[in-house]
């Protein structure tokens, strides 16, 4: 059976998540997806506070949605994503600690590597699983980023690597794409990270989609939209800075107009 999901997510287990576990599964369910695979903060957890997170996304799961718990660690300028973690290892990491991560760890995704510059160095390359090539926060909903599908590309020439797609989701109107679709014997935690890491999913939006396996190059279109997209979202950051710096911001609703459509 095809299952809709989505991932890289944060609730207010999150510094910075706005929406509780049981609000997510709300706003999911009601939108139809079937699972979600969370990606918290590691940086400002305890091994207390983490464990604690695991154990409600187990308490919220059931035969109809399905949480599967994880973490998103920094390191150096990185972060880094450690999709089925349920065991707290740093809150930041270093080589070593990321070496540690990657242990407990099914499936490990460098996430919107914009973020970095593009910087893959030896050890996170060695620890990596895959690259998140679309991060609905900082490319959009419309496509993919063009470098981050060209950063793929290379580290491919090394390594056997998938593409996936995260909604970086902290509020309810960061709902949106990526999303992603998996064929699954049955609905659990388990399976869901199975068909992951095997790479045996697709993910995007009504208009274009994504093998996690597949060879990557985008239309010109899309690559218009995916410019569009990504130039809205900076200058809309420029301004809300510039709009602080004076003790002003945009008004919520505009905000959510704007998040929503871009």
């Amino acid at each position: 059976m095809i299952h809709t999901g989505a991932l890289h997510l944060h609730s207010t287990h999150s510094y910075d998540g706005k929406l509780t576990l049981s609000e997510l599964k709300a706003l999911f369910q009601t939108n139809g997806l079937s699972f979600a695979c969370m990606t918290e903060h590691s940086d400002t957890l305890t091994p207390e506070a983490a464990a604690a997170f695991v154990a409600e996304c187990r308490t919220l799961s059931d035969d109809s949605f399905v949480f599967v718990p994880g973490f998103e660690v920094p390191y150096k300028n990185a972060h880094v994503l450690h999709v089925g973690a349920t065991q707290f290892i740093a809150a930041v990491a270093d080589g070593s600690t990321l070496k540690e991560w990657r242990i407990v760890s099914p499936l490990v995704v460098l996430a919107h590597p914009v973020r970095n510059q593009f910087v893959v160095d030896e050890i996170l390359a060695e620890c990596l699983d895959g690259v998140e090539v679309w991060n609905q926060h900082y490319d959009g909903k419309r496509a993919p980023r063009p470098r981050s599908l060209e950063l793929l590309r290379s580290l491919r020439q090394k390594k056997d690597l998938i593409a996936t797609g995260g909604i970086d989701l902290h509020r309810a109107e960061h709902f949106g794409s990526p999303l992603v679709q998996l064929e699954l014997p049955e609905l659990s935690e388990a399976s869901v990270i199975t068909a992951l890491k095997a790479g045996h999913f697709t993910f995007g939006n009504t208009q274009y989609t994504l093998g996690a396996k597949g060879a990557v190059a985008l239309p010109l279109a899309l690559r218009l939209k995916s410019a569009l997209s990504i130039i809205v979202i900076i200058v809309g950051k420029s301004v809300n800075a510039a709009l602080a710096a004076g003790g002003l911001s945009l008004p919520k609703s505009l905000k959510r107009v704007i998040r929503g459509r871009v």
